[in-house]
């Protein structure tokens, strides 16, 4: 069986799980804390790292980072990395810290918007609807996005979210919805929500936007290579769930994300943020030196590998 039919599998059956089992108990064990899956059932969620299949020493992020911060600055990127321990809580922001545009990560709020305020009874959603969220998850599709947005309110998607989820640093668009502003840390906090069942989503709304992440393709409905980050230089993880966003240029810089979860039960967050400055001999746009990516193909753009490479390098660094 190949990796991709493993995880189509995987997710079908914690899609599967979730809607037929709704909470149902996994079992009691004195030695594991509480917590509430991913897949909104009820499940122990070990507190020993030797479960999570990717030991993290919390205690050495910090320092980790600062190193790999050094690096990614001599590649020519400002990056921040910040982790969260869902067992114990701890959680660790380092390098630049300010805020960034999310590009695609924004694709998160959109679907936790239309989806929360479908299980409320304020909006009906179709199954062309449930299309466009799985392919804007899994294939980051900017057509599906912009469809849901233009339908759905836009900006004020945006704003709902960071008020239900407490994110003091997301800043919604006053045009398109990738440049909305966001930091590491809402993004550690959104991530949590999610998998903790927090702020409102009910279980098959939880499921089905874990399911998602975890199905995610390797490339991108534009054939942009969407493994950086997490998924490249974390290849070994349990149960790896991503969500990547990339753009160019803002200012003359790259924008590239890297979001997700791992570890038995999700029990880790990770959002690695890039802004790398772009950089050409030559004008290779149509007399312009910079791609922008809403008209562009950059798939394969020599700098746009390079700043790709820069994410998962700081991905190994932190926690390979």
């Amino acid at each position: 069986m190949t990796w991709d039919l493993f995880r189509s599998c995987l997710s079908l059956l914690v899609v599967t799980a979730t809607l037929s089992a709704c909470g149902t108990p996994l079992g009691e064990t004195s030695d594991f804390a509480s917590d509430v899956s991913a897949a909104g059932l009820h499940v122990e969620m070990s507190t020993d790292d030797t479960d999570t299949g990717v030991p993290i020493r919390m205690d050495t992020l910090a320092e980790r980072i600062d190193a790999a911060s050094e690096l990614a600055a001599q590649r020519g990127a400002e990056i921040t990395v910040a982790v969260l321990d869902r067992a114990t809580g701890a959680r660790t922001v380092g390098g630049v810290n300010e805020p960034l545009e999310t590009a695609s990560v924004v694709k998160l709020f959109i679907a936790d918007d239309l989806l929360f305020r479908e299980g409320i009874g304020e909006i009906a959603l179709t199954d062309d609807d449930y299309d466009l969220i799985r392919a804007m998850l899994t294939e980051s599709d900017d057509s599906a996005a912009s469809l849901l947005w233009d339908v759905f309110d836009g900006p004020d998607i945006v704003e709902r979210v960071a008020r239900r989820h407490g994110l003091e640093g997301t800043v919604a668009p006053v045009d398109f919805w990738w440049n909305t502003v966001t930091t590491a840390s809402d993004i550690l906090t959104w991530y949590d929500d999610l998998l903790s069942s927090r702020a409102g989503l009910d279980e098959p709304a939880t499921a089905r936007i874990v399911g998602y992440l975890l199905d995610f393709e390797s490339t991108g409905a534009d054939g942009y290579d969407q493994e950086f980050g997490l998924p490249d230089g974390l290849s070994y993880a349990v149960d790896l769930g991503s969500k990547a966003g990339w753009m160019c240029c803002l200012d003359a810089h790259w924008v590239h994300l890297s979001t997700g979860f791992f570890g038995n039960y999700h029990r880790y967050v990770v959002a690695v943020l890039s802004r790398e400055t772009v950089t050409y001999e030559d004008p290779e746009y149509d007399g312009w030196s910079l791609p922008d990516t809403s008209i562009y193909d950059a798939t394969e753009d020599e700098s746009a590998q390079h700043a790709r490479d820069t994410v998962t390098m700081v991905v190994e660094e932190v926690l390979g």
